[in-house]
């Protein structure tokens, strides 16, 4: 490839390479985010949205990419960048993330290997200016973003011949880091750091960034990195020890990119990166989607991965040149400087409120950090929804903190840092979602469980508020009549044991007449006099009134006033609120 790179850039490869990276990231991340949201729709509402058409896409560009000329790698590139520029709807825009998969791949298969680590460096500075969210989320990331991976097009348009493709060992590499080894967040919820801050995640990013350039340093010892990888991985049973070893597994799989390269049979490797991610996602929702042998398995599941990757790549010696000292001070300094920005623009930590009589409440489900209808990302309005608002205090459920469905968002992180929130999540599965109450005074944990369950996980929490002299349970229900029955009773006992709860609050998935809402008022009463109209709306389709509020009888609080955010469309569920005089 160096031989065609000539011309007026500087360094074409350099950019290339760097536009490969994010273009890879970002790719892979729409696509799975793109056909998961797209599968929700089918699955619950029976509307038929084009998932099934990615995946085809996917199967049939990664075998005809070695055909394609390289002006049309370049249009294709250019045509993600444009339509990720215009817009964030992934149930669609991942039907052209599907096709520029393998041009990333292809790129990569002739680039240095260094140069593509920039690029996922790179990646990584756009989600730490993202403050852990979606890059396209944001209207600044999106921009630049959009940017970089033109000006790959653009150099990409001046080459001549066709493109590469891309073998098995390549698809084994990206679904590594599909599984979340080049997330901070990812990593540090994997390793059962539930709760952190802004300092935290940025700091873990240069961990993750040097373990991405230490990659090819490593690729001096072929029969080492295999073995560094299996390694590192099976970490993830070793918690918090995960917090080194996954780092360090991902420098072993940096460092055998380029003895992957070696290996073909593309089709197959990409059929193999679609299985990966449809059992990671199993390991979230198996039983909805008919994989209940996967679930919890994600630290099997990545385990498994690293061992085909070192299999396929073992003994297979390539030479890989190692970026040279400019090179490494130059991509640091680009995070070090993003990182300085963002430190110095956003809350470091929970920024504590002065005690105070009248608290504004809210119970709100997010929808697993998407809008309700395109699987578009809501981090960017649920943050300015929040801020226009001001609660005092969340109950939120659905909350994503680094699972593979939703781009690696962290929800958590983004309100804590966007608006001074202190926050207690409580995973429900694989540490990266669940649940989590935000407050603006400081709150301790007095318990937490998953009810028990037929389906999903569903998990409850009970957090204390000494300031205020509130204890609070926030809680997501199951799917089935039957089994929300169940479910309260064990939730009741949950609330009403030490310190009983004073108000239950969340995604209960009942109607005011079902029998789990009649057991739970038993002891707790709605905060609202006259239920709104429904809490949860998907596009007329299916209207539900399902999340409460409740006050436990006998407490001397006031409800000054409540209601319900009907005309918000931030997620499928509408926030109910209640302004509550404590006593």
């Amino acid at each position: 490839m160096k031989d065609r790179l000539k011309g007026p850039i500087a360094n074409r490869e350099l950019l290339i390479g760097i536009s490969t990276g994010v273009l890879l990231a970002s790719s892979m991340r729409v696509f799975v985010a793109g056909a998961y949201s797209s599968v929700e729709k089918t699955f619950f509402y029976n509307v038929m949205f084009p998932s099934v058409l990615g995946v085809v896409l996917f199967i049939i560009a990664s075998a005809v990419v070695g055909k394609l000329n390289r002006r049309i790698g370049a249009a294709i590139v250019a045509a993600y960048a444009l339509v990720s520029l215009l817009t964030d709807a992934t149930e669609y825009t991942h039907l052209i993330a599907a096709l520029a998969i393998p041009v990333a791949l292809a790129l990569l298969s002739e680039l240095d290997i260094k140069y593509v680590t920039m690029g996922l460096v790179a990646d990584l500075g756009l989600r730490v200016l993202a403050v852990g969210g979606e890059p396209l989320d944001f209207p600044h990331t999106r921009i630049i973003l959009s940017l970089v991976v033109l000006f790959g097009a653009y150099a990409l348009w001046k080459d001549e011949g066709k493109l590469p493709k891309p073998g098995f060992g390549l698809y084994a590499f990206a679904a590594l880091l599909e599984l979340g080894l080049m997330y901070p967040n990812a990593v540090l919820r994997y390793s059962g750091i539930n709760s952190y801050y802004l300092p935290t995640f940025v700091g873990y990013s240069f961990i993750i960034a040097l373990a991405l350039l230490g990659g090819p340093y490593l690729a001096r010892k072929p029969k080492i990195a295999p073995v560094l990888l299996i390694l590192g991985t099976a970490t993830l049973f070793v918690k918090p020890l995960s917090l080194i070893g996954l780092p360090l597994a991902l420098t072993s799989a940096v460092a055998l990119v380029e003895s992957a390269k070696t290996i073909r049979k593309g089709e197959l490797g990409a059929i193999y990166l679609f299985l990966v991610v449809t059992l990671a996602l199993g390991a979230y929702i198996g039983r909805d989607i008919g994989l209940a042998f996967m679930e919890d398995k994600l630290e099997a599941l990545i385990v498994v991965a690293s061992i085909v990757y070192a299999v396929v790549t073992y003994g297979k010696n390539a030479p890989i040149s190692t970026p040279n000292r400019k090179e490494v001070v130059s991509v640091l300094a680009g995070l070090a400087l993003v990182s300085v920005i963002v430190l110095a623009l956003f809350n470091t930590g929970p920024s504590y409120a002065e005690s105070k009589k009248d608290v504004l409440i809210w119970s709100y489900n997010i929808h697993q950090g998407f809008g309700p209808y395109r699987g578009t990302f809501n981090g960017y309005e649920l943050v300015k929804l929040l801020r226009e608002h001001e609660p005092d205090i969340i109950a939120s459920q659905e909350v994503v903190g680094g699972m593979i469905a939703n781009g690696y968002q962290d929800v958590p992180l983004m309100l804590s840092a966007y608006l001074g929130y202190a926050y207690e999540y409580k995973p429900a599965v694989e540490g990266t979602y669940g649940i989590a109450i935000f407050s603006h005074w400081r709150m301790n944990t007095e318990g937490e469980l998953n009810l028990k369950s037929v389906g999903q996980a569903r998990p409850a929490q009970k957090v204390m508020i000494e300031e205020l002299g509130i204890t609070l349970v926030n809680v997501h229900m199951g799917l089935s009549e039957e089994e929300r029955a169940m479910q309260a009773e064990e939730l009741l006992s949950f609330a009403e044991s030490e310190p009983a709860a004073h108000v239950i609050l969340g995604d209960t998935n009942a109607e005011p007449d079902e029998k789990a809402i009649q057991i739970i008022t038993q002891e707790y009463k709605d905060a609202f006099e006259e239920r709104p109209p429904y809490t949860f709306n998907w596009g007329d389709i299916d209207i539900e009134n399902i999340d409460y509020i409740l006050l436990r009888r006998g407490w001397p609080a006031k409800v000054k006033d409540y209601g319900c955010l009907c005309e918000v469309e931030v997620s499928d569920h509408r926030p109910v609120w209640a302004l509550i005089e404590l006593p």
